[in-house]
């Protein structure tokens, strides 16, 4: 007994086909990688920052970005285990509870980046961006925070994309929400670069517009996901990967049980 308890509760990996299986150590490879890509974004963005409120709200958002790839780590993990008697069901509303803990983030930090964005636009606070010796050479800091912000988009993107094709075959909503906003990471770059130009040509007011994009793109992020997430764990209708429709396996099911009633 003691023996059968104890094989019960060791990790299983046979409960995916061997295509999926395959396809699950993939997204696992991207996810790490993403996260060390980030690590390296995050230490460049606050090298450059300076007291621009852009950068300093693509660097939280860099930060925030850490957030799915581990929580889709963690949960792909959890998921795996068997179930025992105080998880007679398993662990399979891991992921759902990974994705509500992502958005939960998202939405919390994008309401703190809207608050201190607005609060900017009253005070008329004017950043500074000042000017930096790189190879003998006076360099304005702009520059080097535009080169960061492209450099660093380019890569989130191509993974991105990657991981979109990757959520499709496994279903899974958390890769998707993750794939979906680093995709849209050149959105982030390009509202950090306009606002950094803005600062240069001597519009005071461009980096606190440009933050409060970013910002406000957070939180709808947070907010699309949270809706998602709460749905799936309230046992609403299931839906495809993305949330775009009912899903169509249900109504196969259906259609299978009453031919065989």
């Amino acid at each position: 007994m003691k023996l059968g308890m104890a094989k019960l509760k060791q990790p299983r990996h046979d409960r995916l086909p061997q295509q999926q299986q395959e396809t699950m150590r993939k997204a696992v490879r991207m996810e790490q990688v993403t996260i060390g890509f980030v690590i390296v974004t995050i230490v460049l963005v606050g090298a450059v920052a300076g007291q621009s409120q852009a950068m300093r709200s693509a660097w939280v958002e860099d930060m925030l970005s850490l957030v799915p790839p581990l929580a889709f780590l963690i949960a792909s993990r959890v998921v795996r285990l068997a179930s025992n008697r105080r998880q007679p069901y398993g662990y399979h509303r891991a992921i759902a509870i990974g994705h509500q803990a992502a958005a939960l983030a998202l939405l919390v930090m994008g309401g703190l980046l809207v608050f201190e964005s607005i609060s900017a636009l009253i005070k008329q606070e004017k950043p500074p961006i000042g000017v930096v010796v790189l190879f003998g050479q006076d360099i304005w800091m702009g520059w080097l925070m535009i080169v960061v912000m492209a450099i660093s988009a380019i890569p989130m993107v191509i993974l991105g994309r990657i991981k979109l094709r990757l959520a499709k075959e496994l279903h899974d909503k958390l890769l998707y929400a993750d794939a979906d906003m680093a995709k849209a990471d050149w959105g982030t770059a390009a509202a950090t670069i306009i606002g950094v130009l803005g600062i240069g040509l001597g519009f005071w007011w461009a980096d606190s517009i440009a933050a409060l994009v970013i910002s406000v793109s957070i939180v709808k992020d947070g907010i699309t996901n949270i809706r998602a997430a709460v749905t799936g764990l309230s046992d609403a209708q299931a839906t495809r990967y993305d949330d775009s429709a009912a899903h169509p396996l249900t109504t196969d099911v259906e259609k299978r049980a009453r031919e065989t009633a």
